[in-house]
């Protein structure tokens, strides 16, 4: 009377994957535990689109009830190690500005390359606390002084709570 192959309803299979969080494109959670079926397409407060699974690798983004205190989500997919969008575009922008210090204050080749080396250890979590306060003091002393602020901005935004902790003596009341 049936066919051999099972009835598949679209919101049992999303079950059998196994639940989602629901993240935008800009780091804004939806839920920490949802059906990937049933999640709504657009985020309610900027717009972007509503990811449940990893733009890169397809891996469902990881769910769990208990991670309000991860507010921001996770910055890179644990399947592919790909920065996820939020955070791809944070570090875009760190490096956006530091282009465009470099070209008002006319720094050399090796100070644009050391800021930028600099955003790419902070957010791959990389960067020690001296190794932050040594690179700063290098880029001020050949002419990258502009760089601080920015790179500081870039600690703020999407370092670890370990090395922010850390320079807190070295900068304080910045994080």
């Amino acid at each position: 009377m049936f066919g051999k192959e099972p009835i598949e309803l679209p919101a049992l299979s999303a079950q059998r994957r196994g639940p989602s969080a629901a993240v935008c494109a800009s780091g804004h959670v939806l839920s920490w535990l949802v059906d990937p079926a049933v999640v709504e397409k657009y985020c309610a407060k900027c717009g972007d689109p509503i990811l449940v699974a990893c733009p890169n690798c397809n891996a469902m983004l990881p769910a769990d009830e208990g991670m309000l205190q991860w507010v921001p989500f996770y910055g890179n997919c644990m399947s592919c190690g790909q920065a996820y969008p939020w955070k791809a575009a944070e570090i875009a922008r760190a490096k956006r500005t530091l282009a465009e210090q470099a070209e008002t204050e006319d720094w050399s080749e090796a100070v644009k390359a050391r800021a930028n080396e600099l955003v790419d250890d902070i957010a791959a979590d990389r960067a020690t606390a001296s190794g932050v306060a040594g690179a700063l003091k290098w880029l001020a002393l050949r002419g990258g002084e502009g760089a601080t602020a920015t790179l500081l901005d870039a600690v703020e935004r999407f370092a670890s709570a370990a090395l922010k902790q850390a320079l807190r003596p070295t900068f304080p009341g910045l994080f």
